[in-house]
Formats: C-alpha cells, structure tokens, sequence
C-alpha cells in the first residue's frame, strides 16, 4: 500500500498549478536582467535631463494650463472670481497655479436625499451585472461607497466640510506637476532599464509627459463645472477617483503598451 502524502506537500505542488491544471512557470525577475552600467548611466541621464527640461518650463507650464483652464471657465460661462497664477510660485520647484473662486449654485435640500438613493439604486444594479463586467462593477461599487460617505457627511455636518474648489484645483494642478517631475525617475526604475532603445525609453517619457499636459487643464475644468452644478457633495468623489488616479491610470496604460515594443535586444545590431 503506497504511503499517503501528507498534506503540506500536496499543498505545495497545487501552489505551482494554474486555474486550468498546468504548471506556472518562475516569471522572469528583474535581479534576473543583464544591466549594462552604460545603459544605467544613459537612464539617469535621460531621466535628469527631463526633470532639468521640465524645470525650466515650470513657469511656462503654469501660464498654459491657468490659461486653457480659465478659457474653458468662461467659455462654460460659470460665475465667480478668476486670476491667472495667483499662488504657489514661490522657491524653484512648486507650480503657480490659478485662483479659482467659482460661485456655487444655491443649495438644494433634496439633493443629498436624491443622491444618496441613486448611490443604493447603482449599488444594487452592480450586483446583479454578468461575472465578465465584474471588474468594472467593483470600480463603480467603489465610486459608490465613497460618495456614499460624501452624501451622509453631508446630510448631517454640511458645515464641517472646509474645502473650496480653489484648494480642490490648487491640489489637483500640484499634483499632476509632481508626478510629471516624477515619471521620468519612475520610467528609470520600471522602463530604462530594459534593453529598449534609447530613442524609445525617451519617447515612453515624453508621451506621458504630454498625455499629463494636455489631460490636467481638461480634467479640472471639468472638475469645476461639476462642483458648480452639483455642488461641494460632488468634490470628494473627484479628488479620489477621478484626479490623479485617473491620471495614475493613463501613466499605467503607456506603460504596458510601450513594453510591448520590441526590444534593442530581440533586434540583432541595435544597442540600447
């Protein structure tokens, strides 16, 4: 009679099956790759001199995004106070950034009631979507619970709540410049040191770095309109999902597509 296994060693070859019963292999890790010190050094230079480029265009930065953001406040035609780089341009590394003292409309008592029953209504539509949508459920259950939260703050300490939209775009415009002062050292960490070529690790940081230009006057114009119409209840929902994790998001999806370019290494005669 063969002896049984005991359980810990069954236990440890299921740990090395995958959903469908074959073996998953050991994924290649980065301690793994060959790093020439000429492609670090060519990465760290390239990374600094994004940051010195983007240092030197913070004031040009600024004026273009106050610039787009007030052409799309007025052209909405929303009321308040608006100057052009009114703050934060102080020392060489903030962003001067736009007074946005945009006035709300008047409150409406039944606003947190009729918002707080389409947060239940969307909660339970969510759970009953086919398992292929899950994942998109699972994000608007999240957006759900945090506006959720929003509208019982609301409902029972209106008062408590401090924040302006001016501190709501200040925030969202500091933000967004710091991870654009951030990409090019996160693309040496994650991108750089992969045997692409150099011409291709620059055009990675590059596309970001516009893809975050154009996106951040956009975004908070929106973000504006938004809070006018609908109110401060609106605010939270936006500072955490859709600022700079939208912006996070964008960052990732250029990311995995340009690792699907071929590499200087799969192309024989190509140095990186």
């Amino acid at each position: 009679m063969a002896k049984p296994t005991p359980l810990w060693e069954s236990i440890r070859h299921l740990r090395a099956r995958g959903h469908k019963g074959g073996t998953i292999l050991q994924h290649r890790a980065i301690w793994s790759l060959r790093l020439p010190m000429q492609r670090l050094l060519a990465g760290v230079a390239l990374a600094a001199g994004f940051t010195t480029g983007l240092l030197l265009l913070r004031s040009w930065i600024g004026m273009a995004w106050a610039t787009e953001l007030l052409w799309w406040i007025r052209a909405l035609e929303l009321p308040g106070r608006f100057e052009p780089l009114a703050s934060g341009s102080d020392g060489w590394l903030p962003l001067p950034v736009p007074f946005i003292g945009v006035e709300l409309s008047a409150p409406n008592g039944w606003a947190t009631l009729w918002q707080g029953g389409a947060v239940v209504l969307l909660w339970v539509c969510t759970g009953r979507v086919p398992d292929e949508a899950k994942p998109v459920a699972f994000f608007i259950r999240l957006a759900a619970l945090v506006h959720g939260a929003s509208v019982l703050f609301f409902m029972f300490w209106p008062a408590s709540f401090t924040h302006s939209v001016d501190d709501h775009v200040s925030s969202g415009l500091g933000q967004a410049w710091y991870l654009m002062l951030l990409t090019p050292w996160i693309h040496l960490a994650t991108y750089y040191l992969f045997p692409f070529a150099f011409w291709k690790r620059g055009l990675l940081t590059l596309l970001t770095l516009a893809f975050l230009f154009v996106l951040v006057p956009l975004l908070y114009a929106l973000h504006v309109a938004l809070i006018q119409q609908f109110g401060l209840i609106l605010m939270p929902l936006l500072h955490l999902l859709f600022g700079v994790m939208l912006m996070t998001i964008g960052f990732v999806a250029l990311y995995g597509w340009a690792m699907g370019w071929q590499t200087a290494a799969q192309r024989p005669g190509v140095g990186g």
